[in-house]
């Protein structure tokens, strides 16, 4: 009888090991992340990616980052994130490029038990993002129409209040694309009766090239024409090869972009474009990998909606720490 019981409390011992081991092992265990992109060539993405990266590093996380070559792209980042779901990693984070295409995705996600929470743009999932969600816990972003709208009053001010002004848009199909159109655009026709807005075009997906073919073709076919929004780095780069080709005096025609990126900045500081509005691509990229380390490990739940902020930089205030800490080259 006596050695029954040694068996059985050396049997409860080790029980009582294990489990404390395994729940020590759980916390501690490097964390495996996924993060689908909506590209990965634009150089904001590089710098997400950064962000997550260093961010993982603090948090004894890895992560694998990837996107489709273009931000046209929605059925080949789908099959990226059908893959991740396959992998069954800790969790994954999403930037959504169908945002009504990618809802069922997400559903398979949380089905399989892996918590997803979204950047840069939100998928449309129903109802409120939570715990409560059989999509997504939350989304780290720009307040794209915000950001939108600044460009606009900027915009205004840089050719007093009147003239004509072309937005080019990098997409008609994801949220984040639309968002810093109609920002601006709205803005615009509420504000300033006086200017006189172009109908949109797009560079679909921010491809410089289309972009520069726009702006050529709208200089020729404008000739007062006074001012150009540009809703990202691939579009505003392209705007500024036209300026370069049409020889046009620095500042003759203003130029709003979007991000930052090399070129971008060179041709801030040259005087070539007017100016743009940065985000926080690492900020976006560190608070998503932030976010789901904390829920997987501590069970913490995050905010559904993280700003991770926006600012309008010109060559006056590029040098400014807090715009200088948000730009990549």
């Amino acid at each position: 009888m006596k050695k029954v019981l040694t068996i059985v409390a050396v049997a409860s011992a080790m029980a009582l090991v294990v489990g404390t081991g395994s729940a020590v092992n759980a916390a501690d265990k490097t964390l495996k992340i996924e993060l689908i992109s909506k590209g990965e060539t634009h150089q904001f993405w590089q710098a997400v990616k950064k962000g997550a990266e260093d961010q993982a590093k603090k948090m004894n996380a890895t992560i694998h980052f990837q996107g489709p070559a273009t931000e046209t792209m929605i059925d080949k980042q789908l099959e990226m994130l059908d893959g991740a779901i396959a992998l069954k990693p800790d969790a994954i984070g999403y930037a959504a490029l169908g945002t009504t295409e990618s809802v069922s995705h997400l559903k398979a996600a949380h089905t399989a038990g892996i918590p997803v929470y979204m950047f840069d743009t939100a998928a449309s999932c129903p109802g409120a993002l939570g715990t409560a969600s059989d999509c997504a816990l939350g989304v780290a972003y720009t307040n794209s129409k915000a950001a939108g709208s600044l460009a606009a009053d900027k915009m205004a001010a840089l050719i007093g209040g009147k003239g004509k002004v072309l937005v080019i848009g990098h997409s008609q199909t994801n949220q984040t694309g639309i968002d810093r159109r109609d920002g601006f655009v709205n803005r615009i026709k509420a504000k300033y009766k006086n200017i006189t807005l172009l109908p949109v075009q797009y560079s679909e997906g921010g491809d410089a090239l289309k972009a520069q073919e726009i702006t050529s073709a709208a200089l020729v076919a404008n000739k007062d024409l006074k001012g150009i929004y540009g809703t990202n780095e691939g579009v505003s780069i392209g705007a500024g090869q036209a300026f370069k080709a049409a020889k046009l005096t620095k500042g003759k025609v203003k130029l709003i972009g979007f991000d930052s990126g090399k070129q971008q900045v060179a041709n801030i500081k040259s005087g070539l474009q007017s100016g743009a509005i940065t985000q926080s691509p690492m900020g976006i990229g560190a608070k998503t990998v932030e976010a789901l380390v904390n829920y997987v490990r501590e069970k913490t739940v995050p905010k559904p909606l993280i700003d991770t902020g926006f600012y309008y930089y010109d060559k006056k205030n590029i040098t400014d720490p807090k715009i200088a800490g948000n730009l990549y080259e």
